[in-house]
């Protein structure tokens, strides 16, 4: 398991740079600044017994919710939250409220929920369903969507999409939404939309907005409530197959 993560881990960082590097050091969460509250839950040393009782029972509802989408859970993460920013940024979470680095969840004292923990950990799930090969030309919007739909976060639900739309915000076509197929693609486009300018206007008191993230829930929250967990997983095998992710897409959204 942990050669597994190590090789992941300096895949993933030939693209995103010492960020990933950074989280290297929750192979070792004791040693840098992390006190276990339960099996595979970790928290920030000095946060109080109520932080750790929370965090158990957002694992649990997490768990469930990826249970309900892929028909069993396979990946078990180890997850860690921050209580400070500064916890989360000496990990490399900057710009971000939640991470996964292979098998270890990372979490801002902004995403210590439920809903946060789904999102990275469905994630994980997809990465361990997948071959290697496969995962590698996984469509970032695809995973991105799926563990929005999974995670049901507010900030990325259907009702944010529909204000999105009343109030014309600028957001992705679907048909645009599909080409951001790589990281730097899902990156650039999530810097387009303006949707890595939320500090700014929250500072200002004006709505967040996350076009692009709600894009991708908007495309596969409909996907999956009409093929469920079976066409979940029948897409991962014909792409754990070789099949092309679009044909396999395709197959999978005409299943009874």
């Amino acid at each position: 398991m942990r050669q597994s993560w190590i090789i992941a881990l300096l895949a993933v960082s030939l693209l995103c740079g010492c960020s990933v590097l950074q989280g290297g050091k929750l192979l070792a969460p004791e040693s840098f600044g992390f006190t276990q509250v339960a099996p595979s839950i970790y928290v920030e040393a000095g946060a109080d017994k109520t932080a750790g009782s929370n965090l158990r029972a957002a694992v649990n509802k997490a768990e469930e919710a990826i249970r309900l989408a892929y028909g069993t859970v396979n990946s078990h993460p180890v997850v860690h939250a921050c209580i400070t920013e500064e916890c989360y940024e000496a990990f490399g979470g900057r710009g971000s409220v939640a991470k996964v680095y292979g098998d270890r969840i990372l979490l801002s004292p902004r995403g210590l929920n439920w809903h946060f923990l789904a999102h990275e950990w469905s994630h994980a799930e997809m990465r361990s369903r997948l071959t290697l090969h496969a995962g590698w030309h996984l469509p970032q919007w695809f995973d991105e969507g799926v563990a929005v739909a999974i995670s049901e976060a507010p900030e990325h639900s259907e009702s944010h999409w529909q204000f999105l739309v009343a109030a014309n915000v600028p957001r992705p076509t679907r048909e645009e939404l599909h080409t951001f197929k790589s990281l730097r693609q899902w990156l650039d486009a999530v810097h387009r939309y303006g949707e890595d300018k939320n500090v700014q206007r929250k500072a200002k008191g004006e709505p967040e907005i996350r076009p692009v993230y709600s894009a991708a829930g908007h495309e596969l929250r409909h996907w999956l409530a009409e093929v469920g967990s079976p066409g979940l997983l029948a897409l991962i095998a014909r792409l754990n197959d070789g099949e092309d992710f679009e044909s396999a897409y395709q197959k999978s959204s005409q299943q009874p």
